[in-house]
C-alpha cells in the first residue's frame, strides 16, 4: 500500500511538472529568426526532403530491378524443365493426331500442328511475362502452358487408343443433325444381283411381332417419370428389341425387286439410338440423376426426343400396316 501511494504521488508530481513547462510553438521559433536565417532553414528543409524522396525512389527502383532479376533467374530455372516437359506433351498430342486425322493428306495435320504450336507459344509468353513482372508466382507462370496442354494430350491419347473420330467432319455433322432434329432418309435402290429375296409371309409375321412390341413399349414408356428415366433399365432393353426388329425387317425388304415395297421401306424413319447420354441404371446415369440441376435440364431436353420417338413408333405401325397390304398381294 505504501508503494502504491508513493507511486500515485510521483505520477501526480510529474504531471504537474510537465504542465508547468512552456513549449514554444514551432512557428514562433522560426519567426524569431531573421529573414535570411528563415530562408536558409526553409531551403535546407526542402533540400533534405527532396534528397529523402530521391533516395526512396532510388531504393524502390533498385528493389523492383532486383525483384525482376530474381524472377528472371527463376524463369530460367523453370525453363530447363518446362521445355523438356513440353516435348513430351507435344509427343502425346502429335502421335494421336497422326492416327486420328485420316483425311486431307499432309495439309490437315500441318494446319492442326501449326495452330497448336501458336496456342502453346501464346500461352508460354503470357506465363513468362506474368512471371517476369511478378504478377504470378514463378512456377504458375512458367508451367501455365503445360498445365493447359497436358489435359489435351491425355484426351487425344485416350481417344486415339479407342479409335475415336473426334476430328472427323462426318461425325460432327451427324451430331448437328441430331441437335437440330434434321432427319436422315433411308435409301433402298433396286439391286442388280439379289442373293436371298425376302419371303413376304415371314416378313408379315415379323411385322405383326414388331407391332406388338411397339404397343407394349408405348404402353409402358410413352411417358416416363424422372426416376424411371434414369433408373429403369427395361426401357433401354425393350427399345433395343423394337429397333433391332425394325432393322431386320427393312434389311430383308432391301433385297426386294418390287418398287412399291422399296418405296414404302424408304418412308420408315430412322429411330434414335437412345433417349439419354448414359445407359439407365449405370453409374453415370445415377450421378446425373442425383445432380438435380443438371439431371433436370437433361430430362427436360430429352422430352423433345421422347416425343419424337413416340411419333416415329406410331408412324412405323402405320407403315407396317400399309406394307402388309402391299406384301399380301405379292
Amino acid at each position: 500500500l505504501t508503494f502504491r501511494n508513493s507511486y500515485s504521488e510521483n505520477i501526480d508530481s510529474i504531471s504537474e511538472l510537465i504542465s508547468s513547462v512552456y513549449i514554444a510553438p514551432i512557428d514562433s521559433i522560426l519567426l524569431d529568426e531573421t529573414y535570411g536565417q528563415q530562408s536558409s532553414i526553409i531551403r535546407g528543409a526542402i533540400t533534405k526532403a527532396e534528397s529523402n524522396n530521391n533516395e526512396f525512389m532510388f531504393r524502390s527502383m533498385s528493389k523492383v530491378q532486383t525483384k525482376r532479376t530474381i524472377n528472371r533467374h527463376w524463369v530460367e530455372w523453370h525453363r530447363k524443365f518446362t521445355l523438356s516437359f513440353a516435348c513430351l506433351i507435344f509427343f502425346f498430342i502429335g502421335a494421336p493426331l497422326g492416327s486420328i486425322i485420316r483425311k486431307g493428306g499432309m495439309g490437315m495435320p500441318i494446319v492442326v500442328s501449326v495452330v497448336l504450336f501458336i496456342i502453346y507459344y501464346i500461352l508460354d509468353n503470357v506465363g513468362y511475362k506474368m512471371t517476369r513482372d511478378g504478377v504470378w508466382i514463378h512456377w504458375v507462370g512458367m508451367w501455365f502452358s503445360s498445365f493447359v496442354l497436358l489435359p489435351l494430350g491425355v484426351f487425344l491419347t485416350y481417344k486415339a487408343m479407342n479409335d475415336s473420330v473426334i476430328l472427323n467432319a462426318d461425325a460432327y455433322l451427324v451430331f448437328v443433325k441430331k441437335i437440330f432434329f434434321i432427319r436422315e432418309h433411308r435409301n433402298y435402290p433396286v439391286k442388280e444381283v439379289i442373293i436371298s429375296p425376302p419371303v413376304y409371309s415371314e416378313v408379315s409375321m415379323k411385322i405383326d411381332g414388331l407391332n406388338n412390341d411397339i404397343d407394349a413399349y408405348l404402353k409402358n414408356y410413352k411417358s416416363m417419370g424422372y426416376k424411371a428415366y434414369w433408373f429403369d433399365e427395361g426401357q433401354d432393353l425393350q427399345f433395343a428389341v423394337v429397333r433391332s426388329k425394325l432393322e431386320v425387317i427393312l434389311s430383308s425388304l432391301s433385297n426386294s425387286i418390287n418398287g412399291r415395297v422399296l418405296d414404302k421401306a424408304e418412308e420408315y424413319p430412322i429411330l434414335i439410338s437412345s433417349l439419354r447420354p448414359f445407359k439407365a441404371g449405370s453409374p453415370g446415369a445415377k450421378i446425373l440423376a442425383y445432380a438435380l440441376p443438371i439431371g433436370l435440364v437433361i430430362r427436360l431436353v430429352s422430352l423433345l426426343f421422347e416425343r419424337r420417338l413416340n411419333n416415329d413408333l406410331l408412324k412405323v405401325k402405320k407403315l407396317n400396316n400399309e406394307l402388309q397390304l402391299i406384301t399380301d398381294k405379292l
